[in-house]
């Protein structure tokens, strides 16, 4: 996992513990990230010998197989097009990234994003659950550098990076965070924050 990657989610779960409580449409600015309790939903990731049991019950080439059969336009961008996805897909075997799993009310969903193969920047995320032996997708969400990750009671919730047309890929201005309840066996999109980032002082430009 990239620098930035651990940097955004601490951002993340910043928000999540600042905001469980009540709801607001009010943009949020972070100063700095903070340590977090652990959240109710678990996740689970692989060991060096463990990888078969961490892609239980699916390997990626049973979900890249439902994915290429699937509507991608739903998780398309102005920046990503459905072509553009499949293309990944279909031509990059280490585009399709298999994340920690997590569980809720008693049930697995598998983590699944596509992602550039560089850098791991994802612009597709998906959560996979096992239906009667298939693959099967129950949340998908798309966006710039978007993953999906445990929120606090039985939720997932949906980070997206948010650029300005200056910034450079290392660094963006902030982060969307989508929340997705779990209710009657489907995810239900709840509250979204958005969330400008401080500069540091060696970042802010003087005059």
């Amino acid at each position: 996992m990239s620098v930035r990657r651990a940097i955004s989610m601490l951002y993340v779960l910043l928000l999540i513990l600042g905001t469980s409580a009540c709801s607001t449409t009010d943009a949020l600015r972070v100063e700095s990230p903070t340590a977090s309790s652990m959240p109710a939903v678990t996740a689970s990731g692989p060991t060096d010998g463990d990888v078969k049991e961490w892609e239980a019950p699916f390997a990626p080439s049973e979900v890249r197989s439902v994915l290429l059969k699937t509507d991608l336009s739903l998780v398309a961008t102005d920046q990503n097009s459905e072509s553009d996805i499949r293309e990944y897909l279909t031509d990059c075997d280490k585009c399709l990234l298999a994340l920690p799993s997590f569980e809720i009310a008693g049930e697995k969903f598998q983590n699944y994003s596509v992602s550039t193969a560089g850098d791991a920047y994802s612009f597709a995320s998906f959560a996979i659950r096992d239906d009667h032996g298939k693959p099967s997708i129950a949340l998908a969400v798309g966006g710039s550098d978007v993953y999906l990750s445990a929120g606090k009671e039985g939720s997932l919730v949906a980070q997206e990076a948010l650029y300005q047309p200056d910034d450079p890929m290392c660094c963006p201005s902030g982060w969307s965070v989508r929340m997705f309840r779990y209710q009657d066996g489907h995810f239900i999109q709840a509250d979204s924050f958005e969330s400008s980032v401080e500069p540091t002082e060696n970042q802010k430009v003087t005059p």
